[in-house]
């Protein structure tokens, strides 16, 4: 059963972004996983959010997603894309 991170980004720079992108696309890809869905200003329907940038993520399994997130090589982009401001990471399996 498929499983899909959700980022939403509240930046205040992004000075982190190229080295982030680069290496978390190459970790993505190892676990298994592909972009669905990335950009800037989402449309809120509902809700106080306001998240300046948004993610999301497909991956073949809840363990998969799991294992991406948990890795040690993604560990050190987590702090990466923190040094630019907030984010709210989920992760959600399918169904």
């Amino acid at each position: 059963m498929k499983a899909y991170v959700v980022g939403l980004l509240d930046m205040q720079s992004w000075d982190w972004y190229d080295e982030y992108y680069k290496n978390t696309s190459k970790l993505i890809e190892k676990h298994g996983g592909r972009y669905l869905i990335s950009g800037v200003k989402p449309h809120v329907l509902e809700g106080s959010a306001t998240p300046n940038a948004h993610v999301i993520l497909e991956f073949p399994s809840l363990e998969h997603a799991k294992n991406w997130y948990q890795d040690p090589d993604y560990r050190k982009m987590i702090e990466l894309r923190q040094s630019g401001g907030s984010s709210d990471i989920f992760i959600f399996p399918e169904g």
